[in-house]
């Protein structure tokens, strides 16, 4: 949190208080006692040492420099120790800093007591005594609203800090979940219906000879049975190629479209806002009733319901299908009921709950109740937070030099109705810097504007010109005008315009002035004056101008950078879960493709053959293939053990291409021929060829794959730099293990050609069986 060495603030105030006094003392020949000195570097040195604990012991540390400061004032001439004396602020802003707000405010009422008690002993309570303790209360509460912003600041930076935690977790353990909710899904779609094939068909062949009608019945209810689990996987492959889950609170209305694509019946109704953690159950267990509804009633009318309730957000799922209403029951023999436990743990990690049932009139309805972790607090009063402190301090402190003029004029021979109207002129040109954060723009605008009263005033002879040099003390308005518009106005790159505004009405005004009142014996010609302004008040206006946009655009341009650097990398380690979770999804439906669903349709077929030894031998390899792909999820360690953690295929190429493009790096995807299956060894090494050579360089590229035909065909546009050998290395080694080469396209570049002899034919597709899961994934 913080940045500079403890002992650089109090190392440049001890030097530069006794460079002031009493070093400019001596150098000028003004009288100094040598008790007065020596005090004045002890105190100077006790000031500066107490500040080194001003992080670990802020309250003792006050203590130290108030007792200084005030044997600084009672025993050293006025005006001696006017540097050392900010040492009281830094310690308020420190404190303000790194303690609880009732600490802060409690500190600068203290400071403000003592701050008080030494003017009145000064002063002996004069009539300057009202106008120095408004200052003193301006200052104080000033210094410890900026304090309090600060600790805003790294409260918001700290939060940051865990959001980039919680997303970093979510994308250790994003395959690993992933892994695991897709066993779940592949238990209760399969296993159960398969296992049944299989003992009913071989019951059947036991006690075919002697009750041949339980031979039929088993081949019907092979045939009915197999089609719906080649079904029921066939849409579940689909739903593995669809998108991840979105980032909390992007949601429902995405969710539903990628149902609708399924050819499901999906609308959403109401909205409700929602804090992440709240958002991510709802889409999860919307996710999750929607996949029952594809699963078991399929075409059926579904209305996702989002509502806000006195407790908290009710979602509903509800279908009109037929299979939650019937009355036997048996839409419960479709799944063992994990979907409906895992929705309900997601509802009772956040202490809500959650209810599923057949609907009276037909149908299934899921009804979940979450609380409302990110809904306002309404009523109540408001205390005024440190922006609207700071804002108030600024407008008071823009008064305070035009107020200590208009007092000064009122001694002299400013009439009174003359007085009023300079303080309304007054108080309406710095008045709109009240708005200065939320319309910056606007607020320069009527700065400018309102400076021009003074000329009227003059045209209107109601002030003559020797009561000009009121209105130049309010200049201080333009200056934190500039300020603010750099610092929060729309369109950062156009803010230095608000300078040569505010020096050229600044300018014009007071030549205007200077023309319609010239003082006796200095009356110019026009232009002249103008030149003049121009010269002798438009220069020293311009470096305080330049000084507060350039402290405006540096603060704004830093915070931008740190915010922009957090949800950066926010937004990459979420990419980089999804993507994770993604190319799980899509390993386990290429394993689904290749294990269970080829071996899942002969089962159909057999039965229609009226083959039951075939049905048993199919749905037995399916189930094989099943159990082992379960296995393969369930047995992986969590973690990502790269020991057992499945080996990417080209399958898994766009996830690596959105890994790439979540840093920041710009990458093209180009896969040809999608369809074709490839060996294992092959699958894995052009993936890992690919791999190799986005890793070797940073730059924009554009990948370029080919499995059309023999060779496989792999080009990454332009080839990494490669000063070390390392990529080139590590690619011989890849392209020697399944005999690839290195060759020139017709453009040019260079290409990778690995040697993949076609595979025989492909067996027969079910009507849109590959034609969905074969598709490129989304790039």
């Amino acid at each position: 949190m913080e940045r500079t060495p403890v002992w650089l603030l109090p190392a440049a105030l001890a030097v530069l208080q006794l460079a002031a006094w009493p070093g400019l003392a001596y150098a000028t020949g003004e009288h100094v006692t040598a008790t007065s000195a020596a005090t004045a570097v002890a105190l100077t040195v006790t000031v500066a040492a107490a500040l080194l604990w001003r992080r670990t012991a802020p309250i003792a540390t006050t203590g130290v420099v108030v007792a200084a400061m005030t044997v600084a004032d009672l025993g050293l001439p006025p005006d001696s120790l006017t540097v050392i004396t900010v040492a009281d602020l830094v310690m308020l802003y420190g404190i303000a800093v790194r303690r609880p707000q009732r600490t802060a405010l409690a500190t600068a009422a203290a400071l403000v007591v003592w701050q008080a008690a030494l003017v009145a002993g000064d002063d002996e309570l004069g009539g300057d005594f009202p106008a120095a303790l408004a200052v003193l209360v301006v200052v104080y509460t000033g210094v410890a609203a900026l304090g309090r912003a600060r600790h805003r600041w790294y409260a918001d930076r700290a939060d940051a800090a865990t959001r980039l935690a919680e997303a970093e977790e979510r994308r250790s353990r994003a395959a690993d979940t992933e892994r695991h909710r897709l066993a779940r899904e592949l238990h209760d779609v399969t296993a159960h219906h398969l296992t049944s094939i299989v003992v009913i068909a071989s019951a059947a062949q036991r006690v075919g000879a002697t009750r041949p009608e339980l031979v039929a019945e088993a081949r019907d209810f092979a045939a009915r049975t197999g089609r719906e689990t080649l079904t029921a996987l066939q849409r579940l492959v689909a739903l593995l190629q669809e998108p991840g889950v979105p980032a909390p609170g992007g949601g429902l209305t995405e969710l539903a479209d990628g149902f609708r694509r399924l050819g499901q019946r999906v609308t959403v109704e109401g909205t409700h806002p929602m804090g992440p953690a709240v958002a991510e159950a709802a889409y999860g267990i919307a996710r999750e009733a929607l996949t029952n509804t594809l699963r078991y009633a399929p075409g059926a009318s579904v209305t996702v319901g989002l509502t806000g309730t006195p407790d908290g957000v009710r979602l509903t799922v509800a279908d009109d299908g037929p299979a939650g209403a019937t009355p036997d029951g048996s839409a419960a023999r479709l799944g063992s009921g994990r979907g409906i436990a895992g929705m309900r743990e997601r509802a009772a990690a956040l202490g809500g709950t959650l209810e599923a049932g057949p609907r009276p009139g037909g149908g299934w309805q899921v009804d979940a109740l979450l609380p409302a972790d990110a809904a306002p607090v309404p009523g109540g009063v408001r205390r005024p937070g440190p922006d609207s402190v700071i804002d108030v301090a600024v407008l008071l402190l823009a008064l305070g030099a035009p107020a200590a003029g208009l007092l000064v004029a009122l001694e002299g021979d400013l009439p009174a109705g003359a007085a009023s109207l300079a303080a309304l002129a007054l108080i309406g040109h710095a008045l709109p810097l009240a708005w200065r954060r939320s319309r910056p723009w606007t607020v320069l605008a009527a700065v400018l504007v309102t400076g021009w009263v003074w000329p009227l005033l003059l045209a209107a002879r109601l002030l003559t010109i020797t009561h000009g040099w009121i209105a130049v003390t309010g200049a201080g308005a333009e200056v934190l005008a500039v300020h603010a518009v750099a610092r929060y106005g729309r369109r950062p790159g156009l803010t230095w315009l608000a300078m040569p505004a505010v020096l050229g009405c600044v300018v014009s005004a007071v030549s205007l002035m200077l023309v319609l009142d010239p003082p006796e014996d200095t009356a110019a010609p026009a232009p002249a004056t103008f030149l003049i302004m121009a010269i002798a008040g438009g220069i020293p206006l311009s470096f305080p101008v330049f000084g507060a946009w350039l402290a405006g655009f540096l603060t704004r341009r830093r915070r931008e950078r740190v915010r922009a650097r957090e949800d950066h990398a926010v937004a990459a380690a979420t990419a980089w879960a999804l993507a994770e979770a993604g190319a799980e999804r899509a390993r386990v439906a290429a394993g689904l493709r290749e294990a269970v669903l080829r071996d899942t349709a002969r089962v159909p077929e057999a039965a229609d053959r009226g083959d039951l030894d075939a049905v048993v031998g199919a749905a037995r390899t399916a189930l094989d293939g099943m159990r082992g792909l379960l296995n393969d999820l369930r047995d992986a360690p969590a973690g990502g053990d790269q020991a057992r953690a499945p080996q990417p295929t080209l399958a898994a190429l766009p996830a690596l291409v959105d890994r790439w493009r979540a840093g920041g790096r710009t990458v093209g995807l180009e896969i040809t021929g999608t369809g074709r299956r490839l060996s294992t060894d092959l699958d894995v090494s052009a993936y890992r060829v690919v791999e190799l050579l986005l890793a070797g360089d940073t730059g924009p590229v554009r990948v370029r794959v080919d499995l059309t035909g023999d060779p496989l065909r792999l080009a990454v546009i332009p080839m990494p730099e490669d000063a070390g050998g390392e990529v080139a290395a590590g690619l011989r080694a890849r392209l020697a293990a399944v005999g690839g080469s290195l060759a020139a396209d017709g453009d040019g570049n260079t290409e990778i050609r690995i040697p993949a002899p076609q595979d025989g034919p492909v067996p027969p597709q079910r009507a849109g069986e590959d034609e969905e899961v074969a598709t490129s994934p989304r790039v």
